[in-house]
């Protein structure tokens, strides 16, 4: 027999899966982060976890505390993740410029040479 108390969550089922394919959109229309972008975002990644390693080892061996330095670089490694993981709009300053594609069938495509792998080098 159907029950009505589970019709209440079923419309909560209803109104994530609205507000998912809505957060989706909204993703779509983000711009992709740039190369340079990447290469910052992979330098502040590099930078902070030395830097919270260091100043979790300092801080574990001043209070004589492993979880203490633990904790300190846990930290650390989240707080980078906040900084570098999502695609920030510092990220997307040198977009890539891609033709349009009516102006990239003007340019001939490039076609690889062919290599000869039994060529005679002559001794002079």
């Amino acid at each position: 027999m159907f029950q009505i108390s589970s019709l209440p969550s079923i419309r909560a089922l209803a109104m994530v899966l609205r507000k998912s394919r809505s957060l989706s959109i909204q993703r779509s229309k983000l711009k992709p982060m740039d190369w340079k972008g990447q290469k910052l975002a992979e330098e502040l990644m590099q930078i902070l976890l030395l830097v919270f390693a260091v100043v979790g080892f300092v801080t574990g061996y001043v209070t004589g505390s492993f979880q203490m330095m633990v904790l300190v670089f846990a930290g650390g490694v989240v707080l980078t993740t906040l900084v570098t993981v999502p695609n920030w709009p510092f990220f997307n300053r040198n977009p890539l410029k891609w033709l349009d594609p009516i102006e990239a069938e003007k340019h001939p495509k490039p076609q690889p040479q062919p290599l000869n792998s039994k060529k005679k080098f002559s001794k002079k």
